[in-house]
């Protein structure tokens, strides 16, 4: 399954939309403008550990790469589609429970953006394939629908995801969060974001397991680079919906890490 909360627990709260998600946090990213109508970004994250809806996949050093493209001259009245690529490379062995210094995920999405019909209010629906090129069996496919709203600055999100492939088939999970932006300067900017969630598995309990806050600050350093810094704590909620960790036992992972830090860096063409 997409395990990249960490990676987007801010920019979900602050855009309304994840998955990855698989945002937005939060990420950086290098926008390259090629014709009217469509972008580029590219995004480098370096983390203490990655966690994915509570669960701690590894709980050392960790970099995640990400490339997504949108707009494809779609006119505004029709929406707005973007495709992306997301990974994790594990750095670090999780106490010799992971292969490190490999490429153990790779998340392969698109999203599509209804268009606006009432503002402030966002429409979504999206679909991602999380591959593990180094591990055996299938993909896990996901589809997701949600929306977000803006009021008085604070922006507030719901979105559904259902599994439809793979381990994760049957599977379903609900994200509600809530985020805020703040311009200190023109270059400097700080983002404060909540996150909550129920999770339904197919088999197993179901209730509300984990929960983040997030405190992200970025800043640009000139037309071309700019770096970002962000601290997320995360929380369990049920331990009979979201177990602890017990590799040594069952050979599971689980709840494990509650504090993750992040570094993002990003250049502009």
């Amino acid at each position: 399954m997409m395990k990249k909360i960490i990676t987007t627990t801010l920019a979900a709260g602050m855009a309304a939309a994840l998955a990855s998600t698989v945002s937005a946090e939060e990420k950086t990213a290098v926008v390259v403008e090629e014709e009217a109508g469509m972008s580029v970004s590219v995004t480098m994250d370096f983390a203490s550990a990655y966690v994915f809806r509570g669960v701690t996949f590894n709980d050392g050093f960790v970099i995640q790469p990400g490339i997504e493209a949108g707009g494809f001259g779609l006119p505004e009245e029709y929406g707005a589609v973007s495709v992306g690529a997301w990974a994790n490379y594990d750095v670090d062995d999780y106490d010799g429970n992971l292969a490190s210094s490999e490429a153990s995920e790779i998340d392969w999405y698109a999203s599509y953006s209804l268009p606006t019909l009432i503002d402030g209010l966002d429409l979504f629906v999206g679909y991602c394939d999380y591959t593990y090129p180094n591990a055996e069996g299938t993909s896990d496919k996901e589809a997701n629908v949600g929306l977000g709203f803006d009021i008085a600055g604070i922006a507030l999100g719901a979105t559904a995801y259902y599994g439809i492939g793979g381990a994760v088939s049957g599977s379903a999970y609900y994200e509600f969060s809530a985020g805020y932006d703040l311009e200190i300067t023109e270059e400097f900017a700080a983002s404060l974001g909540a996150r909550m969630a129920y999770a339904d598995p197919d088999s197993g309990d179901d209730g509300f397991s984990d929960y983040d806050i997030g405190l992200g600050l970025s800043y640009v350093l000139s037309d071309v680079w700019s770096v970002g810094a962000s601290v997320t704590y995360i929380g369990q909620m049920d331990d009979d919906v979201l177990p602890d960790e017990d590799l040594n036992g069952t050979g599971d992972f689980g709840y494990d890490t509650e504090v993750v830090g992040m570094l993002s860096l990003a250049a502009s063409f």
